[in-house]
């Protein structure tokens, strides 16, 4: 294959084009820094193709996209998932407002749903040490049965910590119920690369969202819609072009081009590379345990608080702490820096500071859904029915859900610094 959209804007910045158009950076360099990239930001030209209707370059890397993940369609976005995830949601509504939602999905989810009028059935997670578990067949099954006016379900694989659901499975159930399936692998998007890596989604799901920004060498922003369902390819262009800002990030696009032709000649040798690395890795640190049953580039260690403060003092950043558990995104792009996290925890053993697991997301209970809403302090708002979703970031999954009741539980989890869904320090809540 070849890299269409990266190839173009490298032949033309080597014209050393005269520029008069956007963006008015001009593809210059002033600081020498941040501009570094900007000979390569270039907007819609005759050679450029267009994201609202692309018929030249960007379509050509869209169908080697589509190749590489096993979907018949392939739709790329610059202002990630989280637009992606509305397209889709969107694309998909005229099926009926009651739609099944994996209850640890994405605050996106959420947002699309209240947006759009859904009205969302949640299947409940399971939780092991204080970590959503992936859905079931079983659980999915389940629900589809009790909700039948359903005809789409959302579910999220894998999740924050890597932990993936059985995608075969889960599609099965839903051809065989007549259900459209809607994946948030927002985290998988380098699944289809080794065959050591699990199997994604793309293959299976009607809509299946990936994120490669997340999990490859891809700038922040990028995102591409999988798509095996006939009957919504010219819907979901309409809708991109609807939903998603008209100036995409060529950057981006270029990156996604770059890294997806990148993997597919060197995916499996990368990737066999960095498992060998993590298992020795693993194997050197006797002393501390690790998340074990899912992606094995989703490094998750029960470090305690005290550790993890200490890694922040060297400049060690990991993705996120969750607790006591340290989250770390590994890729063939940090194989090395494995060497200095390796030796700085060979030094320490674990040490917790408190409850090493987050309690359970609680069981949502339902208030009376308005129209109207008003913005309050959290002390004000418990007893009070969400507007808005509101919870934890990383890993963004909501504590409240729009309709649901603000608890006194629900308020402790929201007494967190690193939330999300506040407004000005305050929640936005219905008036009953």
């Amino acid at each position: 294959m070849s890299k269409p959209i990266y190839d173009s804007i490298l032949n033309y910045c080597m014209t050393h084009p005269d520029r008069f158009h956007m963006p008015s950076h001009c593809g210059t360099n002033p600081d020498g820094l941040l501009y570094a990239s900007a000979q390569f930001d270039v907007t819609e030209l005759k050679w450029s193709d267009n994201l609202q209707n692309p018929t030249g370059i960007i379509a050509e890397s869209e169908e080697q996209c589509a190749e590489s993940y096993g979907a018949k369609r392939s739709y790329y976005f610059t202002s990630g998932a989280t637009t992606a995830l509305f397209t889709a949601l969107s694309a998909v509504r005229d099926l009926g407002a009651d739609i099944i939602v994996e209850r640890a999905s994405h605050k996106s989810v959420y947002s699309a749903l209240r947006q759009f009028g859904y009205n969302p059935h949640y299947v409940m997670p399971e939780f092991s040490e204080g970590i959503p578990q992936p859905l079931t067949a079983e659980k999915l099954e389940a629900a589809i049965i009790a909700h039948s006016t359903a005809r789409v379900a959302v579910i999220t694989s894998p999740n924050y910590f890597g932990l993936y659901a059985d995608a075969e499975d889960i599609a099965r159930v839903c051809s065989k119920h007549d259900v459209l399936l809607v994946a948030d692998s927002a985290h998988g998007a380098h699944f289809p690369f080794s065959d050591l890596l699990p199997e994604g989604f793309s293959t299976h799901a009607d809509i299946t969202v990936v994120s490669p920004h997340k999990t490859l060498a891809v700038y922040t922003g990028g995102a591409v819609l999988n798509c095996n369902n006939d009957t919504l390819f010219d819907k979901i262009q309409a809708l991109r072009a609807d939903i998603h800002t008209s100036s995409p990030s060529y950057v981006t696009l270029a990156s996604i081009d770059y890294a997806l032709d990148e993997m597919r000649l060197m995916g499996e040798v990368l990737y066999e590379r960095l498992f060998n690395r993590v298992k020795s890795f693993k194997e050197a640190l006797p002393q501390f345990r690790f998340l074990e049953g899912g992606d094995f580039t989703r490094l998750v260690i029960l470090l305690g608080r005290d550790n993890l403060a200490y890694l922040e003092k060297l400049n060690i950043n990991l993705e996120t702490e969750y607790g006591d558990w340290g989250v770390f995104i590994l890729s063939p792009s940090n194989i090395e820096k494995l060497d200095a996290l390796q030796a700085v925890l060979t030094n320490l053993s674990f040490n917790a500071r408190g409850n090493v697991n987050f309690p359970a997301y609680p069981a949502p209970v339902l208030g009376n859904k308005s129209a109207r809403y008003e913005f309050v302090e959290l002390s004000a708002a418990v007893g009070r029915t969400a507007f808005r979703e509101a919870g934890v970031y990383p890993p963004g999954i909501p504590a409240v859900a729009y309709g649901e009741v603000i608890t006194a539980e629900i308020a402790k989890i929201l007494d967190n610094p690193a939330t999300f869904g506040f407004v000005n320090d305050k929640l936005c809540v219905t008036i009953e």
